[in-house]
């Protein structure tokens, strides 16, 4: 749905009991397209988030935590902008990080509830990176360790009791820890009141940077230019570019496939008439652009029109 905004403060008649009523605003909505109001939120985000779109300010929220200035953050955002990373690269966790001589608890994927307490006790008072945690926190055994532990009082106790730790000479079946925690993730559900809870607790970060800024900051390390450059030209006509997509087109190119680009199009532009006008401006067999539209209409269906609406809209990248 859609909607047209009604001047505010307009007065109406009720057709029902015919009283004035003075509204702030209407919405008409139009079918076939989406209203968002301005408290509307997507399905996997809080309703209390601070936005950032700015890789420095990420860094700079992270860096606070790293001091201990911030003892419980949740960290959300869509696949492919390099969350873990900063994470990675401002707590400096290095290969080492799950080791017992390490100085952060860098915990990625699924980890079994009984496993993550062993690790906790072994890190205590330590930080803790918690990271992916699409599937984690679905566990119900999970969510009650970890509330807990993203407790906001100084001096978290952790409890496990049953005959695994009761039958532990080396660990106890509660102990005590200091840890700040970060929770990493592509999607936050409130499946239940244990994890509301923590979202009441954390500081909530949505980390959604814009094309442009994860294009450059892919420049900061990306060894390749042709296809750096080529995804560049495409960046307008990319809902969203993950540094995956730097990493798979490298690939095809080194690969030495002639096809690369048409291949990492494919992967990169969901409407598939786009794909197919951008790879016709890099198709040698067709010399003229009359050519060019008659393979188009052939392909696609589509119509004469269509292929130079989808053109002008690629802009640059054709």
């Amino acid at each position: 749905m859609s909607c047209d905004l009604i001047e505010p403060d307009r007065v109406i008649q009720t057709a029902l009991s015919g009283r004035s009523l003075r509204i702030s605003a209407i919405f008409i909505l139009r079918p076939g397209l989406c209203l968002m109001s301005k408290r509307s939120r997507s399905p996997s985000v809080p309703r209390e988030v601070i936005r950032l779109t700015a890789y420095a300010h990420l860094d700079l929220y992270l860096s606070k935590f790293a001091r201990g200035e911030l003892g419980l953050v949740l960290l959300l955002g869509r696949h492919g902008t390099g969350k873990s990373e900063s994470v990675r690269r401002t707590l400096a966790v290095t290969e080492g990080a799950g080791k017992p001589d390490a100085r952060v608890l860098y915990v990625e994927g699924h980890m079994q509830p009984f496993g993550l307490y062993r690790q906790l006790w072994d890190y205590r008072n330590q930080p803790v990176v918690l990271d992916d945690l699409d599937r984690l926190y679905a566990d119900p055994d999970c969510v009650r360790l970890l509330k807990p532990l993203c407790n906001t009082v100084r001096e978290k106790r952790l409890h496990w009791l049953t005959n695994l730790t009761m039958n532990d000479g080396e660990l106890p079946p509660s102990f005590t820890t200091s840890s700040s925690v970060i929770l990493v993730a592509n999607e936050w559900k409130s499946l239940n009141p244990n994890v509301r809870a923590l979202e009441d607790r954390a500081i909530i970060l949505h980390f959604c940077p814009g094309n442009e800024d994860v294009h450059q900051k892919v420049g900061e390390w990306f060894d390749d230019p042709e296809v750096y450059d080529y995804l560049g030209r495409l960046l307008p006509t990319i809902p969203a570019i993950s540094m995956r997509h730097y990493c798979k087109g490298s690939q095809l190119r080194r690969a030495g496939l002639i096809d690369w680009r048409t291949s990492l199009m494919q992967m990169v532009l969901p409407d598939g008439r786009a794909t197919c006008v951008l790879a016709m401006q890099h198709d040698p067999s067709l010399a003229t652009e009359v050519e060019r539209v008659a393979k188009f209409i052939a392909i696609t269906g589509a119509s004469r029109a269509t292929y130079f609406r989808i053109k002008a809209t690629l802009g640059k990248a054709t």
